[in-house]
């Protein structure tokens, strides 16, 4: 396997991971009861399973995503970040039943053409030894 499709495979897991992981910071963010008082009851009050997996998959994300960039050049790695767009607006629509309108699928939509073709066009990605 080449170093790029190594470095695509493992931000496509970090990809997943940062889309599942916002998805469900979000449903536990909802899910929070009303937290007044301190500092330290608000963060209490919005400790559940959703925001605690959610925050732990994205710091998996950010492990990948630096890893990779150990790996490949900025410029290849950080548009494959933006598929995110697109599996978090599914996720947001089917998962946590969210509408989404024409206006956003189409901006999704653009972005994901802009990510396919940055891909497309990497010639290039730095070797680690």
């Amino acid at each position: 396997m080449s170093e790029k499709a190594k470095v695509l495979v493992i931000m496509l897991f970090a990809v997943v991971s940062v889309s599942v992981g916002e998805t469900l910071l979000a449903k536990g963010m909802k899910a929070s009861t009303s937290v007044t008082g301190s500092i330290w009851v608000q963060f209490l009050g919005v400790l559940n399973r959703y925001t605690l997996t959610g925050s732990m998959l994205m710091m998996f994300f950010f492990w990948l995503y630096a890893y990779s960039l150990r790996r490949s050049d900025l410029s290849f790695v950080l548009p494959i970040t933006a598929i995110s767009y697109l599996l978090g607006t599914l996720l947001a629509k089917y998962y946590l039943g969210e509408t989404v309108t024409a206006t956003r699928w189409l901006g999704v939509a653009i972005i994901t053409v802009g990510v396919v073709v940055v891909g497309l066009g990497e010639s290039s990605v730095t070797k680690i030894p």
